[in-house]
């Protein structure tokens, strides 16, 4: 009896507890309910909001076609927005220092606008990896630059000249991608004369390609490139890095710092038709005989003008002589000149890349039609004959450039040293030909 009594008195503090606690519990789920409501209702706005946003957006796109550079693609696309002069003219603002345009044929720009055709991003991928975005702010217009990861490979090929065999020839023989063999080639023959070359000499090189998801390629360099022969000897290139990746000192070197330059002067334009050369002759307004500091490319009016090497733009204006004119300093202070355009596509300060579209011929200034006035004028500052100017040089690596190479040197031996241990693979889908490969981390 006791005991039930106990028990009875036990119950009697236990289940006003018990009440406490289920009061509690229900206030908790009660709260975290009304939690839960809040963040469901927030996700609803966000997703109404976005989908607001879609039903308001278009995307307008345009494709690069041949002979064209950016300011072709900007041009039309600034024609289908509103206010186009100005907001694609910050976006290109936005990313000119960052972007390099070098646009192939078939490559693809997008601006999506709002419902007021206002430009509110901007997007440009050169490549599967690499996405150039500028995106309207409350600040203004942004540039990201978004990068997807790739897998990094190096190979090592390696063999020996055939008789009446040429270079390239050998290289493609050796499974050396075809996209790479000019490299090579040209950076050899800065320093290998190779008409003295014999049968038996052998090469090596070593090249590096970024694959996206392992498959796909999106972009190669050669990193070392080497030539030993009975008669030419024995000659290294090595592929230099600077600091910022799109400066013009970005190439091939000998060891001790000379440069190795492939790149020769492009043309003007597609089709050339020489209409007054360099030198003394009558001029065909006034009647005196003067010197021609130049030669005249007879073309149609539109035709598009290329910049004939990389550089920078100094001079993009117009005068009574020499009508719409640009004219382009190139990385040994040479600097070339092209007048009487019908437009300009470049602004002062722009750089420039090899073959790049930067006007269009026409007949501005003083002319008797349609044509291209090409001139060029040397470091010190003399008008030269532009068909003798053949290569523009690199300059050689001093100082802190030199200091940074000879560190290179010592890892790209690393490399070769590591991708010879590597096992051999066939080089390719198409070939038997056997290359010693690895991924680098």
């Amino acid at each position: 009896m006791k005991i039930f009594l106990r028990l009875a008195l036990s119950l009697l503090f236990v289940l006003p507890l018990i009440a406490c606690n289920e009061e509690e519990i229900i206030q908790n789920l009660k709260s975290e309910r009304a939690s839960l409501q809040a963040r469901v209702d927030s996700l609803n706005a966000q997703i109404a909001s976005a989908e607001a946003l879609v039903k308001n957006v278009r995307v307008i796109r345009d494709t690069v076609r041949a002979g064209e550079g950016p300011f072709h693609l900007f041009t039309r696309l600034k024609a289908q927005v509103s206010h186009g002069d100005e907001d694609l003219g910050r976006v290109y603002a936005a990313m000119q220092d960052s972007v390099e345009f070098k646009l192939r044929v078939g490559e693809i720009f997008y601006v999506s606008v709002d419902s007021t055709n206002r430009v509110q991003r901007f997007r440009y991928a050169p490549n599967p990896i690499t996405v150039h975005l500028v995106s309207k702010t409350d600040t203004g217009f942004v540039y990201q630059l978004i990068e997807k990861p790739v897998v990094k490979k190096q190979s090592v090929y390696e063999g020996a000249l055939e008789e009446g065999s040429t270079l390239n020839g050998i290289l493609f023989k050796v499974g050396i991608p075809g996209r790479m063999v000019g490299i090579v080639s040209g950076v050899l023959q800065c320093k290998v004369a190779f008409p003295l070359a014999r049968a038996g000499d052998r090469f090596r090189v070593l090249l590096e390609d970024s694959y996206y998801q392992d498959s796909i390629w999106v972009g190669g360099k050669v990193i070392y490139a080497e030539f030993d022969g009975r008669i030419v000897g024995h000659h290294e290139a090595f592929r230099y890095e600077d600091e910022d990746p799109k400066s013009s000192y970005n190439a091939h070197y000998t060891e001790a710092g000379d440069a190795l330059v492939f790149d020769g002067l492009r043309y003007p334009l597609e089709h050339l038709r020489i209409t007054s050369s360099f030198g003394s002759r009558i001029h065909p307004i006034t009647g005196q005989r003067k010197v021609h500091y130049g030669v005249d490319y007879g073309a149609p009016a539109g035709t598009v003008v290329h910049a004939v090497a990389e550089g920078n733009v100094t001079v993009s204006g117009y005068d009574d002589l020499s009508g719409n004119k640009i004219a382009i300093k190139h990385r040994d202070n040479s600097v070339s000149w092209y007048m009487h355009l019908q437009s300009r596509g470049v602004a002062v300060g722009a750089k420039v890349s090899p073959g790049q579209a930067i006007g269009r011929v026409g007949s501005t200034g003083r002319s008797t039609g349609p044509h291209l006035h090409f001139g060029f004028k040397d470091a010190n500052g003399a008008w030269i004959n532009p068909l003798s100017k053949t290569m523009i040089a690199t300059p050689k690596l001093e100082g802190a450039r030199l200091a940074r190479l000879k560190k290179q040197v010592v890892e790209i031996r690393k490399q070769i040293e590591l991708t010879q241990a590597a096992p051999a693979v066939r080089a390719n889908d198409t070939t038997d030909v056997m290359v010693h490969m690895r991924v680098v981390k």
